[in-house]
């Protein structure tokens, strides 16, 4: 569990489009455009508001998911659950959040137009 930096702004994500869902073994992996994205090696939780869909939470291996519905739409918001969740929401009412729930080994990494953040 290394959280989240201290200084770490979210908003970079806002406005940014999901172009690339994928998934492996050992993680699932969203590429946004703008050089940004998230992999994920822990758990995570999807929801859509607007399907009347409350948040499934999963882990990473994924058996089956309903994040390939996140393709093409763009963040309204990203924020900050301290001390390591990022809440990211879509134009259409999906959420996704990816939890620091991994004691000895990193949850999820970001990379935000070129640096890298290891939670």
């Amino acid at each position: 569990m290394y959280g989240l930096p201290e200084d770490f702004d979210p908003t970079g994500f806002v406005g940014r489009t999901v172009e690339v869902v994928s998934f492996t073994a050992n993680t699932v992996h969203i590429d946004l455009d703008g050089d940004y994205s998230l992999t994920v090696t822990s758990s995570f939780e999807h929801g859509s508001e607007q399907r009347g869909e409350g948040a499934v939470r999963a882990s990473v291996p994924v058996k089956f998911s309903g994040l390939m519905r996140l393709i093409g739409s763009p963040v309204v918001a990203a924020e900050v659950e301290r001390p390591g969740t990022l809440l990211l929401r879509f134009d259409d009412g999906q959420t996704f959040r990816c939890f620091d729930d991994m004691e000895d080994y990193e949850s999820y990494m970001i990379n935000c137009d070129g640096q890298e953040i290891i939670v």
